[in-house]
């Protein structure tokens, strides 16, 4: 689903000291305006965010393929709106970096969330209340990637599921009744034999197909 957002981008500077005010949150209710100041240096763009009367710098950054990138959003789906801060951190524009600061409600400031902000290329939707993350190229041309999905679980970021490929084999893992992450299909890659059988008579896997999905448009 497409969402609709109020997306800002953070433009040039030569030092902090530019403020951008947000206000408005494409989800959640807004109980603090958030205030950032950002700057450019050697084609890297840094940030800062006010928490109380502090500047706090923050640990996603931007370089080669544009500027940083803010916006307000539910991101634990608690009704309040959070802020989301990210940038892509290669040349290549395949690593999108996040910073991911919650809004605490009891101390009426955001805080910042490591678990969120450590998931390469976020992504959220608020339709179905899903998060995923991973690296679509990896390695082995280009046909190495891993995905994850994440749900909260009792205020807690809880990793569900994860598909996983990598030079000689590709891996599905669930949840099983014990909340533990398990493997469900382990199969054999085997490019000069696209007839191979997964292990364990498993379905088959269509990984080729799968792998062209993957990439970038201009992979």
């Amino acid at each position: 689903m497409k969402l609709i957002v109020f997306l800002l981008s953070l433009l040039s500077t030569s030092a902090y000291g530019a403020t951008l005010h947000l206000d408005k949150a494409a989800t959640g209710k807004v109980r603090q305006a958030a205030d950032i100041r950002y700057v450019n240096h050697d084609e890297k763009q840094t940030y800062q965010l006010k928490i109380g009367k502090q500047w706090v710098a923050g640990s996603c950054s931007s370089s080669g393929t544009g500027n940083l990138h803010a916006l307000l959003l539910d991101m634990n789906f608690d009704g309040h709106a959070d802020l989301w801060v990210t940038g892509y951190t290669d040349s290549q524009g395949r690593v999108r970096c996040s910073d991911v600061w919650l809004w605490d409600a009891p101390a009426k400031q955001y805080s910042f969330n490591k678990p969120l902000s450590a998931i390469p290329n976020l992504d959220i939707s608020i339709a179905d209340q899903a998060i995923t993350g991973g690296i679509a190229n990896c390695g082995c041309a280009a046909q190495c990637f891993y995905e994850d999905s994440y749900a909260w679980q009792a205020g807690k970021l809880m990793t569900i599921a994860r598909r996983e490929q990598d030079c000689e084999r590709y891996r599905e893992y669930r949840l099983n009744d014990k909340q533990d992450l398990i493997i469900v299909k382990d199969e054999i890659i085997d490019s000069g034999n696209p007839g191979q059988q997964a292990i364990e008579n498993t379905k088959a896997y269509d990984w080729q197909r799968h792998a062209r999905s993957m990439r970038k448009p201009w992979e």
